[in-house]
């Protein structure tokens, strides 16, 4: 997760090495627990509409909270 606002409900996850950020937005969550954090490493789907690429279904992966290792995409992309 590069960064996600509780307040705006919205927020981007960044792919490393690749381009663009993917937008992250609340309704997308699929987890109670503790809010998701910069450096979360999370899974989602991908969906691309007429505002750009979102993601869905997102949720933390158990090992999480590493902002120096990269989190896995679930069609193996890699992401933060």
């Amino acid at each position: 997760m590069k960064w996600f606002d509780p307040d705006r409900g919205t927020g981007l996850i960044s792919q490393d090495g690749t381009d663009p950020d993917i937008q992250a937005e609340s309704q997308a969550i699929r987890e109670n627990g503790p809010r998701l954090r910069p450096g979360d490493r999370v899974l989602f789907d991908l969906t691309h509409d007429s505002a750009g690429l979102r993601a869905d279904n997102i949720h933390r992966t158990e090992d999480t909270r590493s902002q120096d290792e990269p989190g896995q995409h679930s069609d193996g992309q890699t992401l933060r």
